[in-house]
């Protein structure tokens, strides 16, 4: 895309990411999208841990310069998609690029992956331009409180087994951080960022919701693991797609209320 021009976004995400993906992921990464929505995108764009290249996909409808990852096999998954102009492999806290090479950086459902998160929140600020900005979505640690299982532990009286579960639930995700806003801000002070906005999103009802979504998108994940797509016959998905949309969207109008348990932040540099 033009350098400076506002990238545009496309539009009827949770359908669009329903025909190719689970409805556990889907659910999610459509409320990402619409959390991404609200905020204007100029060029050049990082993505960093770009996976499989789904996501910015169902969301951009331009290319987005360049998308980073570690991971070779999902860098080829992501090529297909043709959502990038520009692929590396490579770690976030090593990306070879010169400073200020972006005005837009993103990172969605990726940081809390990365054990060591400072270093890399540091490279995004080397990158990003002085009136840049950089968009993330993260964890909260309301999270792991809020699954099926860590609800029914404290509902039955057992709150230090809901605990317990949750660091479980952590572990199995592989989220090394998920934090209070408080602490996320000062992590993100120590990488010499401000934070421009921030929004909680996906109350608990929802994210437990989630949770039961996930047990039933099991072989979806087995298909994920063995063939790098989430679906064996995508061309059959997109025939019932429509009628997962409405069921969906039908019970979300009486789950979507009360506090979020993730957190969308956007950022800039903090200038001396």
């Amino acid at each position: 895309m033009k350098s400076g021009a506002a990238l545009k976004f496309a539009d009827n995400f949770l359908r669009r990411y329903l025909e190719i993906a689970p409805a556990a992921l889907a659910l999610e990464r459509a409320i990402e999208c619409e959390m991404h929505v609200r905020n204007e995108w100029p060029g050049p764009i990082l993505d960093i841990g770009c996976g499989d290249g789904i996501f910015a996909s169902i969301l951009c409808s331009e290319q987005i310069d360049t998308g980073i990852d570690p991971d070779k096999a999902e860098l080829d998954a992501a090529r297909e998609t043709l959502a990038y102009r520009e692929l590396i492999a490579c770690l976030g806290n090593d990306i070879p690029k010169p400073d200020k090479s972006f005005a837009t950086i993103i990172s969605n459902s990726v940081l809390e992956h990365i054990p060591d998160l400072v270093p890399v929140l540091k490279e995004a600020n080397r990158l990003l331009a002085d009136d840049g900005h950089f968009h993330i979505t993260i964890p909260s640690d309301r999270l792991e409180l809020a699954t099926a299982p860590a609800r029914m532990l404290s509902a039955l009286g057992m709150p230090s087994f809901a605990k317990r579960y949750g660091r479980f639930y952590n572990r199995f995700w592989n989220h090394y951080h998920a934090y209070d806003d408080k602490t996320w801000r000062a992590m993100f002070a120590e990488a010499g960022f401000e934070v421009v906005s921030h929004h909680a999103y996906v109350p608990r009802d929802l994210s437990t919701f989630y949770d039961v979504l996930t047990v039933i998108a099991l072989p979806a994940f087995v298909s994920k693991k063995l063939c790098n797509r989430w679906a064996m016959w995508p061309a059959a998905r997109r025939l019932y797609s429509g009628l997962i949309t409405r069921t969906i969207r039908g019970l979300m109008s009486h789950l979507n209320h009360g506090e979020g348990c993730l957190f969308f932040y956007s950022l800039k540099k903090r200038m001396p």
